[in-house]
């Protein structure tokens, strides 16, 4: 099914094939336009006018399109006059590749307040086995089921997230960010082959070890965690993305959870943030392009 390159724009210039082009120009018309072309993407995270965690992104683009389009070296650059051209020190930045163009823009950006962070978020199932989950490709058809069940109110009022359900119930990650149970010291997470690894999961897996907590890869279903609930044991959660960091969940559904007052989530977020401070300090301070190595290494472009 077609779809356009771009379906939520924030800011007034975008770039195409490597030139900035104002939003509303003829040039851009095209991105707004349904396309059947196979269309590989990025989010990222810009956090004082610095793509946060560059790198990795870069890398997960280059094993997404496995050599079936050409990943340029000159995205970073790209990235980098788009955001200032914008005028925008936070943002959320979107890279999608096709066999004819490349786009990058800034896409409408929500960072949680301060109240979901200290209260939590409400987050709803939707039924949903990705067939290649570890590729970023757009698909209508997703996109159409989780604006769906979007649209359908929860028992706490609007969704923040979706929670992924496979055929046998098991929670797999968020339509847009990667989930994780707390049980005591423990976390809990799927495995790499049944989700899309998210970047921010990368580093909150630094964190864990860091924070003395241990990473367990086992999945729950939501029938698990509302029987843990009622025998009395304490079961938290939390998501992990660009936009939100580490969000803790108050709720599933119906099933409510005192994540966000749980100490070793407490704690893990906090280390976690460290890690994203220092990442973006030593962007900040240093000259060089790429402060961790050249993200392109052997990768053939």
């Amino acid at each position: 099914m077609a779809y356009p390159i771009i379906d939520a724009l924030a800011g007034r210039m975008i770039s195409v094939n490597g030139e900035l082009v104002a939003a509303s120009s003829a040039q851009a018309g095209i991105t707004y336009q349904p396309t059947e072309e196979k269309m590989f993407y990025e989010v990222i995270r810009v956090v004082r006018g610095i793509p946060l965690f560059w790198e990795d992104h870069l890398d997960r683009l280059i094993r997404s399109v496995k050599g079936e389009l050409p990943v340029p070296p000159t995205l970073y650059d790209e990235s980098r006059a788009l955001v200032e051209a914008n005028e925008l020190s936070s943002a959320n930045l979107r890279l999608v590749l096709t066999r004819s163009l490349r786009a990058l823009h800034l896409t409408p950006s929500y960072y949680p307040d301060e109240s979901q962070i200290q209260l939590g978020v409400p987050t709803g199932l939707l039924s949903w086995e990705r067939e290649d989950p570890n590729v970023k490709v757009i698909r209508s058809d997703y996109k159409k089921a989780v604006a769906e069940r979007f649209a359908q109110p929860g028992p706490f009022g609007s969704f923040f997230e979706l929670l992924l359900a496979d055929r046998t119930g098991n929670l797999t990650e968020g339509s847009r960010s990667n989930l994780f149970f707390l049980f005591g010291n423990e976390v809990l997470t799927a495995p790499d082959s049944r989700i899309l690894i998210g970047i921010t999961r990368k580093y909150v897996q630094q964190s864990i070890a860091k924070a003395g907590l241990t990473l367990t890869t086992r999945m729950l279903t939501l029938d698990d965690v509302r029987a843990m609930r009622r025998a009395g044991l304490s079961i938290s959660a939390f998501l992990s993305g660009s936009p939100i960091d580490l969000m803790p969940i108050r709720a599933i559904e119906d099933v409510e959870l005192d994540s966000a007052s749980d100490p070793s989530f407490r704690r893990l977020r906090e280390t976690y943030m460290a890690i994203v401070n220092d990442y973006i300090d030593q962007r900040q301070n240093l000259t060089t392009d790429y402060p961790h190595g050249d993200p392109y290494g052997d990768h053939a472009v």
